[in-house]
């Protein structure tokens, strides 16, 4: 097993982490400020005479923040994590399958550790990992996507608003 002593693993670990966490605080800062517009956006519609009297504060408030809350920052550090925690692991996995693979061959030249083939498999087997954690974090964004305020507020008061289009 190759030992990852360099000074530019270590770098890129830090690197990574230290982004992650730059994206997970820049995602809490933003739900905090998320929390305080719904409440004064209540407060202004309310007094406006914008929103039903049906709809509760705790309700609008709610809706509000599903529909703002900072989805995109806080995807891109789970992303990072995830890359962070999958690594090492993905590159055991891949050193034990190319062990076995190699193995397997009667020990060939072509697929032997550390030559070009190995280090083929590796490298674009890391990047696969890392395209698919991406792929992952990009479809749980936008399947989770919310509609608009207003959409999810008539949702919320009238219930399905596509119930007349099914048969």
């Amino acid at each position: 097993m190759q030992s990852f002593d360099g000074i530019s693993f270590w770098w890129a670990l830090t690197l990574m982490a230290t982004l992650a966490v730059f994206f997970g605080l820049r995602a809490g800062l933003a739900w905090m400020r998320v929390r305080a517009d719904a409440r004064e956006d209540y407060e202004y519609k309310y007094g406006n005479g914008m929103l039903p009297d049906t709809l509760a504060r705790e309700a609008y408030e709610r809706i509000y923040r599903r529909v703002y809350r900072p989805r995109g920052p806080l995807h891109v550090a789970g992303a990072m994590v995830a890359i962070l925690v999958v690594t090492p692991i993905a590159m055991i996995v891949f050193e034990y399958g190319l062990n076995v693979m190699y193995n397997l061959s009667g020990q060939s030249r072509v697929i032997e550790p550390g030559y070009l083939v190995w280090q083929f498999f590796l490298f674009f087997g890391m990047i696969a990992v890392w395209v698919g954690i991406g792929y992952l974090a990009a479809r749980h964004y936008h399947q989770n996507t919310p509609g608009s305020l207003q959409s999810e507020i008539d949702e919320y008061l009238y219930g399905d608003p596509d119930f007349g289009d099914t048969f």
